[in-house]
């Protein structure tokens, strides 16, 4: 069964998973991001399938996986470079769910 963290005082309107996952290209230090609708944010997937097709759109070699808490990919995304404002959870790309974390 998989667990969700229900975050309505946070303002995000939807249920996000307590365990996420996220790309990491090690040798540059760079993430996996995604623009949708003028927003750009980190990548994220409730499964590691679902990380792992989305590697294959990411022009780098060597992405790696990572299973991370909701509060961890939040801070990965805070300290992401400007343009991106928010964590994304892309299970659904056409309608991700945005949680802007600046």
């Amino acid at each position: 069964m998989t667990e969700t963290l229900d975050l309505p005082i946070l303002g995000l309107g939807s249920e996000w998973p307590m365990r996420l996952y996220v790309l990491k290209h090690s040798p540059s230090g760079k993430y996996g991001c995604y623009h949708h609708d003028g927003v750009h944010g980190l990548a994220s997937f409730s499964t590691e399938e679902g990380a792992t097709s989305f590697s294959t759109m990411i022009p780098l070699s060597a992405m790696e996986c990572l299973e991370v808490s909701f509060d961890e990919a939040r801070e990965i995304a805070k300290s992401r470079p400007h343009p991106v404002e928010a964590l994304m959870l892309l299970d659904d790309m056409d309608k991700p769910q945005i949680h802007f974390v600046r």
